[in-house]
This record gives structure tokens, C-alpha cells and sequence, in this order.
């Protein structure tokens, strides 16, 4: 059995500041969140989802679980509450979230990508890429 790893995400670009902040706070504007990883299964047991916005890296959540969206997920709702236009695609991976994003108050940098990837942050702030914005 392999160990727990970390993943980076890329968070959207055009979510204002005010939203972003919002979501990542410490209480949590959520029960639960569930961040889409794609159609296929991850390969390694994981345990945080670290996000780059803009950038840089904000913080990472806990992963409770990772599933797969059987259409038994509850529908995803926006700040105010409503039911999103976005609702995740059946069959895609999910990973499942507790509440209170670990933010980062140092500055780290990681430019945009596609999808997700396996990360150790720890390894990763040490790298010169980690200290220039791009």
C-alpha cells in the first residue's frame, strides 16, 4: 500500500478575489467540498488537494474521500445558496473535503496548468521555480 500524497489543483482564473477568499476561508463557506478530478481513478491514496490561483499557491484542504459521481452527490450551490449552473459530470472523480482551507501565508508560486498533479509541497517550496510568479 503507497502512502498518502498531496495533489495541486488549479483554481479558475476569473473567479474574483472577494469569492475566492470566500471559499478558502479558515470556517469554511461549505459542508463539504468536492473538487472534480477527471475521468480517471488516481492512482495513489490521497490526503490534501493544494490550489494555485493566479499564480500562486492559496492553501489545501483535507481530503475526506475521493469517489466517483454516481449521481447520488448533492447538488453543488453557489454563496448565496442557490443551485449552481456548474454541477459535476457522472462518472467523474471527486474529491470530497472537509471544511477550513489551510492557507498559505508565504508567498509561493506555481504557474497554471490543466487538470491536477500529484505535489509535495514541502519538496516544491525549496525549488527556485516556487519564488518567481511567472
Amino acid at each position: 500500500m503507497t502512502a498518502d500524497v498531496d495533489i495541486i489543483k488549479t483554481w479558475p482564473a476569473f473567479i474574483e478575489a472577494r469569492k475566492v477568499a470566500q471559499i478558502f476561508s479558515r470556517e469554511g463557506a461549505f459542508g463539504r467540498y468536492y473538487f472534480t478530478l477527471g475521468r480517471g481513478k488516481p492512482q495513489k491514496s490521497l490526503r490534501r488537494i493544494w490550489f494555485t490561483w493566479h499564480g500562486r499557491i492559496l492553501g489545501s484542504f483535507a481530503i475526506k474521500t475521493v469517489v466517483c459521481n454516481d449521481g447520488t452527490l448533492p447538488p453543488l450551490r453557489s454563496l448565496s445558496g442557490e443551485i449552481s449552473e456548474w454541477q459535476i459530470r457522472p462518472d467523474a472523480w471527486v474529491a470530497v473535503c472537509v471544511p477550513g482551507c489551510e492557507r498559505l501565508r508565504e508567498r509561493v508560486y506555481m504557474s497554471s496548468f490543466r487538470g491536477w498533479r500529484y505535489f509535495d509541497f514541502e519538496e516544491y517550496k525549496n525549488s527556485p521555480d516556487a519564488r518567481i510568479r511567472l
